[in-house]
């Protein structure tokens, strides 16, 4: 069997470069917005209604994709989905409009979260089975590095090579990415079975996978309620000098990425069944927020928390849909796969969306305690999921 050193093969390292090229491509909005704005002659508000737009296509149309796709080869599908991918970003970097631009992300939004999934399902390909669940960690993470490497260094081309570059670069990444996906990936057992659309939707059924989506959902808005605002509250509730909040969110960045390896630890010892304990303490976090934002060093030490706890749920509830999906509707496989990124972006609009109306009719200070709200449904959820997964191994083992 592999050791943990070696899981880094180079069909692994392909796929966290996948994850890294989709994260830097979907982030890179928030990076050169003013840019952008400038560039087309439009309003910054309109521009900022591009980062909504891609979540929500993200989140309708990767289901729909991921179903259709079982009918495929999964690699042939894959290098077609990332030409599509390619080809989005390089119309957006052509984009002479805004209307073309929003197409543009609409486009590379919903084959995004297809390619995440479908990559997703190689992962049992490329590794020993004690070693998924830290590769489904440092797949996950390649969006948290693209977060604190590849948005940064776009927003510093954009400087010196304006906006539209930017996007060629990240095509021009992509075609190497998708070139060792080609090469490295395996061939065998890439076929999946064909299937009716509405069969794949069986896995609906099984109350786990509706118990897992919940949680995945409550979990993303529990965190993005309060991230949404982070640079906010560094700045007005912390007082951090603006020229240092770079340095924060870059630390802060940091402890995005160790949240995703940790995952990976725990879906190997234990998964959901330690999930609760975790929500408890972040629900407990998000509580005390607006206290610990009176004291500098209190309120980072507590940001810098809920960064560890952000991701802790993403390899333990993909390796549930996952298991769920390949035991008992495996032709529903790549249907699972999209579960947890399609809930998390739904969770993140919800965040967003109640983090905006709590600082326009409440005050900045208390988007920690909607949050809480949030962790604390994730927690219940969760010991539920506990309870009704018990009960089935009981009577399997009758």
């Amino acid at each position: 069997m592999r050791s943990s050193a070696t899981i880094f093969t180079l069909p692994v390292i392909s796929l966290i470069l996948l994850s890294f090229i989709l994260g830097t491509s979907e982030f890179i909005i928030v990076g050169i917005l003013p840019d952008i704005s400038e560039g087309l002659n439009v309003s910054l508000a309109l521009v900022g209604n591009l980062v909504s737009l891609f979540a929500f296509a993200y989140a309708i149309g990767t289901p729909f994709i991921t179903t259709i796709s079982s009918r495929f080869n999964r690699l042939h599908l894959l290098i077609f989905l990332a030409a599509v991918f390619i080809l989005g970003n390089l119309l957006c970097g052509f984009a002479p409009s805004y209307v073309v631009l929003v197409i543009a992300r609409i486009v590379t939004a919903v084959v995004s979260g297809a390619l995440l999934s479908i990559g997703m399902t190689f992962a049992k390909d490329t590794t020993e089975p004690a070693n998924m669940p830290k590769v489904i960690a440092w797949i996950f993470s390649g969006f948290s590095i693209a977060s604190i490497i590849g948005v940064p260094i776009g927003t510093a081309l954009t400087q010196v090579i304006g906006w539209r570059y930017v996007f060629f670069v990240i095509c021009t990444v992509s075609v190497f990415v998708t070139l060792l996906l080609y090469k490295t990936l395996p061939r065998q057992g890439s076929v999946m079975t064909s299937k009716s659309l509405t069969h794949q939707f069986i896995l609906f059924k099984d109350v786990r996978i509706i118990l897992g989506v919940l949680i995945v959902f409550f979990g993303a808005a529990a965190s993005y309620v309060f991230y949404t605002y982070l640079t906010p509250i560094l700045e007005t509730e912390l007082g951090v000098p603006v020229e240092y909040v770079s340095i924060v969110l870059l630390l802060f960045g940091v402890t995005s990425i160790v949240s995703n390896l940790i995952s990976g630890r725990i879906a190997s010892s234990g998964g959901m069944k330690k999930m609760p304990k975790a929500f408890l303490i972040q629900t407990i976090c998000l509580a005390v927020l607006p206290l610990t934002t009176l004291y500098s060093a209190a309120g980072l030490i507590n940001i810098f928390a809920l960064g560890v706890l952000m991701y802790l749920m993403n390899s333990s509830i993909q390796m549930h849909f996952l298991n769920i999906a390949s035991q008992n509707v495996p032709e529903s496989i790549n249907l699972a796969s999209s579960l947890s990124p399609v809930s998390f972006n739904f969770g993140i609009a919800l965040g967003s969306v109640c983090g905006s109306a709590i600082v326009t009719f409440a005050s900045l200070r208390y988007v920690g305690i909607c949050g809480a709200l949030f962790a604390f449904l994730a927690f219940a959820i969760t010991v539920i999921l506990n309870i009704k997964s018990k009960s089935l191994e009981e009577v399997q083992h009758r």
